[in-house]
């Protein structure tokens, strides 16, 4: 039996989905990384559909159109098309492939993308259809008429939710700033950020984080990346360490130390599994933001069930607490002042 915290989430006005979505994966698609091995990919999409076929709820499926170009979207598609009958809801975003046109937002160019989109994946409509970038040309010259195009799209029934890329972790003061202009004039019904016990949701000032401001005014909120690109359930802190990039040398062997203690004090607890450790990664982003729906990428090492019963019972107030303790004790060797190397002598 399913436990009640795990019941549909709202992400928008008729856009109810189960709180464990599906992605295509982040940083898989970056282009340093080695191309992706589509049968792995289409494996894990349809363990990942399947998984979800015997539930009442509708299934996030998240991906984006500059994913090898369109190539992510169509792997999704070849798996609805076999699927005839799904219950799925797949999420895309727009405003970063340009293709012919002179800027990713020029002119008509959100349109025609959203059609190859659809194209890509056999699908009549989107269920959420996020604006990735904030750079809407010179003196934001493209905003406004992406704006009409969005909400027309919407009202047309093309799209079923607006969605707008929110800040991470370690996104600057400018670039918080830049969301909450773009979000009062775009007024969205759905953000999208990267997020996970690791590198959590952004502050956006004043104690309050991207959780509790979407909340607050009343949007969905969908989470990827919640397993820190695979290191919080295979225990590859090469990921991790990936994730916050840029890191010197000299401290690559202590941020590792930390990373590698941490892991071990929850494997511990909760057991040294793969799928205890992501269970309890999801679980804890899952029962501290209730307005989220966290999307899970298909195809790494890990095989991370998208059953809704492989999340299990709740954490408890003091097991969240413990988890808590652990991320943030890795967090305070990782995170310091600009010129201060990680202390060796902080407790992990």
């Amino acid at each position: 039996m399913t436990p009640s915290d795990l019941a549909p989430r709202r992400l928008a006005r008729d856009l109810m989905v189960r709180p464990l979505g599906v992605g295509s994966g982040t940083s898989r698609w970056a282009p340093s990384a080695v191309q992706p091995d589509d049968a792995r990919l289409l494996d894990g999409l349809r363990r990942a559909l399947e998984a979800g076929a015997g539930e009442d709820q509708a299934q996030l499926f998240d991906t984006a159109d500059n994913h090898r170009h369109g190539h992510a979207e169509r792997l999704i598609g070849k798996v609805l098309k076999e699927h005839r009958g799904h219950k799925a809801q797949v999420a895309s975003k727009v405003g970063r492939v340009q293709g012919s046109a002179p800027h990713p937002y020029a002119g008509p160019r959100v349109r025609h993308q959203l059609e190859q989109t659809l194209e890509n994946l056999y699908l009549d409509e989107l269920a959420l259809y996020t604006l990735e970038s904030y750079d809407f040309g010179l003196g934001d010259r493209y905003l406004d008429p992406v704006i009409e195009q969005m909400r027309a799209l919407r009202d047309l029934g093309q799209i079923r939710a607006i969605g707008l890329r929110g800040p991470r972790f370690r996104s600057s003061v400018r670039s918080i700033r830049r969301f909450l202009d773009l979000f009062d004039r775009i007024c969205p019904d759905v953000v999208w950020t990267q997020a996970s016990g690791l590198l959590p949701l952004a502050d956006l000032g004043e104690g309050e984080d991207l959780g509790a401001f979407t909340a607050r005014r009343g949007v969905g909120l969908v989470i990827a990346s919640p397993l820190a690109h695979g290191a919080l359930a295979s225990g590859r802190t090469d990921r991790a360490l990936a994730a916050w990039g840029g890191s010197a040398a000299d401290c690559v062997e202590v941020m590792e130390s930390a990373l590698t203690h941490g892991l071990a004090e929850l494997a511990g607890r909760f057991g040294p599994s793969p799928d205890a450790l992501a269970r309890v990664a999801l679980r804890f982003v899952l029962q501290q933001v209730q307005n989220a729906v966290v999307v899970v990428g298909v195809g790494d090492e890990q095989r991370v069930g998208h059953d809704l019963r492989f999340l299990g019972q709740p954490l408890s107030d003091h097991e969240l607490a413990m988890v808590d303790d652990v991320f943030s004790r890795i967090r305070s060797v990782m995170i310091q002042p600009e010129g201060r190397a990680p202390s060796v002598g902080v407790k992990v």
